[in-house]
């Protein structure tokens, strides 16, 4: 990339001159240095599934990174059973039971064969499992929209019947992006029930219902899902899959689990008429994502751990934009797609009020991957001229 901009910056400041025959003779004698046209198509060069993966090898995530992420991991081999870390979020102000910073001393996850505490003790007070919650008589959520803390019974029943008041824009400054207000002002937009993600800060686990391959398969894929707020937190309504070439590979609208709270229409371009329609399970797409997902399989995508989690899926080779193109301030603040392809490939996104198309972020994580490809093998390729030289 480095190089690229020197050498465009060079091509753009040339100017025209008019020279005589033997200026040009002597010109012509001269070393030639290489020159490059601005390069931004919205639509990168399209490789080989096997030479795409031979690429991007060197990028894939190794296992302390996809945990510092929140990528789910297997808690021992063959279990099944999933935990993930998740950092308190940056807040601009404390919050009821969370951290307002990063947690830089996240507890390590080491895999091994067995652990006496399943998953508890030594790994922190923060953890919880699907035993201990079941114990509980009302659990305690923190609302992700208004921040305010709200209780429901086991059954996903609000005891208070209250309404959400937030923003729904991000806060660039000391104002919201929904609205310009001023960071403090009470909520522009109104819903009838608080939500909650489903996860916690902090160590979250051991939890059941994970698949993963069990043999090799090849192929380079890039997915992308959406979910809505459930009773029992975010639950994949909508997935979509795309090959290396932009072929659709797989889409489906997913039945939840539990009873839909919020379908977050303006993010998830979910609607209730989409889900009225869905005739696939969780268990169905698992199915169907293991008919052409092997254990050399790369997948990639913008924040894969939430999608990763969404579909209950345990898989290594991972290839995330959020690390491939990382925020100047570094972890872990991410750059969001939107971002990245409106500057990187020329192409706005998501910029539907329906809301957002899994199968345009999914081209979208592509074609960034796609890109960043092709400059590593131009910045080879003028590595070697410039070595070569004369």
């Amino acid at each position: 990339m480095y190089y690229y901009m020197e050498f465009n910056d060079r091509f753009n400041q040339e100017t025209v001159t008019t020279v005589d025959s033997a200026s040009i003779a002597a010109h012509l004698h001269e070393p030639r240095e290489l020159h490059f046209p601005p390069f931004a198509p919205s639509t990168p060069q399209r490789i080989s599934s096997e030479d795409l993966a031979e690429a991007l090898r060197p990028h894939l995530l190794p296992p302390e990174r996809m945990w510092a992420l929140g990528y789910p991991l297997e808690i021992e081999p063959d279990s099944l059973k999933a935990v993930f870390y998740i950092n308190p979020p940056l807040r601009s102000r404390p919050l009821p039971y969370t951290v307002s910073t990063w947690d830089v001393n996240a507890p390590e996850f080491v895999p091994s064969d067995s652990y006496g505490d399943s998953g508890q003790g030594s790994w922190g007070s923060t953890s919880r499992s699907d035993s201990e919650e079941e114990t509980d008589a009302v659990d305690v959520h923190l609302c992700v929209r208004c921040n305010n803390v709200y209780e429901v019974t086991r059954e996903g029943d609000y005891l208070k019947k209250e309404s959400c008041m937030y923003h729904w824009g991000r806060l660039m400054g000391d104002r919201y992006t929904c609205c310009e207000a001023v960071f403090g002002t009470r909520g522009c937009t109104l819903a009838c029930f608080h939500v909650w993600s489903g996860t916690r800060p902090g160590m979250n686990g051991p939890f059941e219902g994970y698949v993963r391959a069990r043999s090799p398969r090849g192929g380079v894929y890039a997915l992308d899902t959406e979910m809505c707020y459930t009773t029992a937190g975010l639950e994949l309504t909508s997935i979509a899959v795309i090959a290396p070439d932009g072929r659709l590979v797989y889409k489906a609208y997913v039945k939840p689990e539990s009873p839909v709270v919020d379908h977050n229409t303006r993010f998830s371009g979910i609607r209730p008429r989409d889900l009225g329609r869905a005739t696939k399970t969780l268990r169905d797409v698992q199915n169907d994502i293991l008919g052409f997902v092997g254990t050399d399989t790369i997948l990639i995508g913008h924040a894969l751990d939430n999608d990763l989690r969404a579909l209950k899926l345990l898989h290594s080779a991972v290839l995330d934009t959020c690390v491939l193109y990382p925020h100047a301030k570094g972890f872990p603040l991410k750059r969001s797609l939107r971002d990245l392809s409106k500057e990187f490939l020329g192409r706005i996104i998501q910029h539907d009020i329906a809301g957002h198309s899994p199968l345009e972020d999914a081209r979208a994580a592509m074609d960034l991957v796609l890109l960043k490809v092709h400059e590593e093998r131009e910045n080879h390729a003028l590595e070697w001229n410039q070595s070569h030289v004369l």
